[in-house]
């Protein structure tokens, strides 16, 4: 595969000497699902080297938000994610882990990259992620697809941390719902959709149905992550913890 075809339209956008610096970055995804959607524009992009972590398989269910096909059904998603980054870049350095990250692996998988995609499910893992890339300096992402948008936090040696953000260490939806109600201050188009959509917020809170999410927050989010990581290549300002990257179609279009 010729790197300079893959590439060749970011000229002007993109200079040399970060495009070298996108080519050899080594990303770590934790969590294929909403991360085959970063994975596949980081790609484009011209990143060439991740670490594909996630014991889950692609579902039928999936489709709607991530970059998986049908032919990917039943498929593991770090596998998956894996063969779609191939096809857009043969010659991608990658590395499949396909089990769920446990905290005995965390130090070792993050010494291995130098940026953090964590989109593992609220429990031990993900906090560990976060608090063992602070400590050997390195970025996480953080994604969370809200409605028709998308937010993403980036937490740094120097940002606030997600358990200052939440008040602590909390799992499941009441991780979710403290992590919402934390943003809502730095993006008040949430309150918006918790006024529109109470009987949404109700399932939710209750556990009676999995949050509903949608392709167009998914993307968004990996147009934000995409964006950000160039931007810290470049030495270039990023907003951090507890201020958002957000992004939200639906207002937007208002």
């Amino acid at each position: 595969m010729d790197y300079s075809k893959l590439i060749d339209r970011n000229w002007g956008l993109i200079p040399d000497n970060i495009q070298l610096q996108i080519r050899t970055t080594r990303i770590l995804i934790a969590g294929c699902g909403l991360g085959s959607n970063v994975a596949t524009l980081a790609a484009r992009t011209g990143f060439s080297n991740f670490i594909l972590a996630d014991g889950d398989k692609v579902e039928l269910s999936n489709l709607n938000r991530q970059a998986f096909r049908s032919a990917h059904l039943g498929m593991n998603k770090a596998q998956a994610t894996a063969e779609l980054i191939s096809e857009i870049n043969s010659e991608a350095s990658i590395s499949i882990n396909p089990k769920f990250i446990t905290p005995a692996d965390v130090i070792g998988i993050v010494s291995c990259a130098d940026i953090i995609i964590n989109t593992v499910d609220p429990g031990p893992v993900m906090y560990e992620l976060n608090d063992t890339a602070r400590a050997q300096q390195k970025t996480v992402m953080f994604p969370l697809n809200t409605g028709f948008g998308g937010i993403t936090l980036v937490f740094t040696p120097t940002s606030s941390t997600l358990e200052e953000m939440i008040g602590g260490k909390f799992e499941a939806n009441d991780f979710f719902m403290r992590l919402l109600q934390s943003l809502s201050q730095h993006a008040p188009h949430l309150e918006t959709y918790f006024k529109e959509y109470p009987d949404i917020l109700q399932a939710f809170v209750s556990s009676d149905k999995p949050g509903p999410q949608l392709g167009v927050a998914a993307n968004i989010n990996a147009a934000l992550i995409v964006t950000a990581i160039v931007r810290l290549l470049s030495g270039l300002p990023v907003k951090q913890a507890p201020q958002p990257l957000a992004l939200d179609a639906s207002v937007i279009n208002q």
